[in-house]
């Protein structure tokens, strides 16, 4: 799933307030990157926001809002980063990954690569 599309599934999570404990379907690292995205945007585009927040249904996210926020990332590098950084975090967060990518479905976007799972294990 592109980065695009994943970061907006987030952002339509936490502005709907789709759950009172967006943790059950977010981990904590897409939340607060998903926070910081919507901040930026908040600044940079404040009617992308309120779309997103409007969204009726989080589980159906439109194509029109993904679509704006690809516009919006292309124009502003900061944007860009910020929506990579979301992307990554939902992706480091297996149970966040597979319940974001139901919902990408759900809009007909379809996972046509392979995601790949790091995991780091530190002893010190």
């Amino acid at each position: 799933m592109d980065p695009i599309t994943l970061a907006t599934i987030a952002l339509t999570l936490l502005a709907t307030k789709a759950t009172e404990k967006v943790g059950e379907k977010l981990g904590e690292g897409a939340i607060a990157s998903a926070q910081q995205l919507m901040k930026l945007l908040q600044r940079r585009s404040p009617d992308t926001v309120k779309r997103l927040a409007a969204a009726s249904d989080p589980n159906v996210i439109d194509v029109e809002i993904i679509e704006e926020v690809k516009r919006v990332a292309a124009a502003d590098p900061e944007v860009q980063a910020a929506v990579n950084a979301t992307a990554a975090a939902a992706r480091a967060d297996e149970i966040a990954l597979q319940h974001l990518t139901k919902l990408a479905e759900k809009i007909g976007v379809v996972n046509l690569g392979t995601v790949q799972s790091q995991t780091n294990n530190i002893s010190i």
